[in-house]
Order: structure tokens, then C-alpha cells, then sequence
């Protein structure tokens, strides 16, 4: 079966401008799935999961395939597309916030460890 790791990384949205930080990784998972609904099952999961333990945050979901594995037909397409719904958890910020200041407070609260 195919596996992926998710990843939170920290970004934010200026209306149809989206941020990202740095290519770190955050709070990274690993997950089996056959196919592009469970990619989607696990994403819903995984983000709703940070959510909860950081409601302040913003941040996407990246989905990348295992070096080597194969993936179900149409996940290229639907990465690019946005339709694994790796962006739900991205909040607007006002247009006067710094990107980079947002992200770097992002960044330190994602750093930290999860609650139990």
C-alpha cells in the first residue's frame, strides 16, 4: 500500500496570496492509503488532530509519496489542484500583518510539543 508522510507547515492567506514558511517540516506523520480518498480521510484527520491541540495556528498539510512507492492514479493532479484538502486550516490574517512575523509566531507554536 502506498505510504505518504503529512506534514503541517506553517502559512497563512492575504485573500488569494497564500505564505508558506520555510520548507521545515512540522509535526510529521506517516500513513498508509490506497488511494485518493483515504489520502483525503488521513489529511481531514491529521489537520483537525493539529487543530485541536493548536487553534491558533495556520498552517497547510503537505502530502508527499514515499520515495519509490506508487501512488493511485489522478494524486499528482489532485495535490496541484488542491483537491486533498491540505489548505483548510489556513486562516486570513489583515493585509498589515507581516507574513514573515505571523509565520515565525506559527513556526515556534507548532515547534513545540503536542499535548497528550
Amino acid at each position: 500500500m502506498p505510504t505518504y508522510t503529512l506534514a503541517a507547515i506553517p502559512a497563512a492567506s492575504h485573500g488569494s496570496l497564500i505564505s508558506c514558511s520555510s520548507p521545515d517540516r512540522y509535526r510529521q506523520t506517516r500513513i498508509e492509503a490506497p488511494d485518493l480518498a483515504g489520502i483525503r480521510a488521513a489529511v481531514v484527520e491529521y489537520g483537525t488532530r493539529l487543530r485541536g491541540d493548536y487553534p491558533e495556528a495556520s498552517f497547510l498539510v503537505s502530502v508527499t509519496p514515499e520515495r519509490g512507492s506508487d501512488h493511485p492514479e489522478g494524486f499528482c493532479d489532485a495535490r496541484w489542484k488542491g483537491s486533498l484538502g491540505t489548505e483548510q486550516w489556513i486562516r486570513v490574517i489583515p493585509e498589515e500583518t507581516p507574513f514573515k512575523a505571523y509565520l515565525t509566531q506559527v513556526e515556534a507554536m507548532l515547534a513545540r510539543e503536542v499535548r497528550s
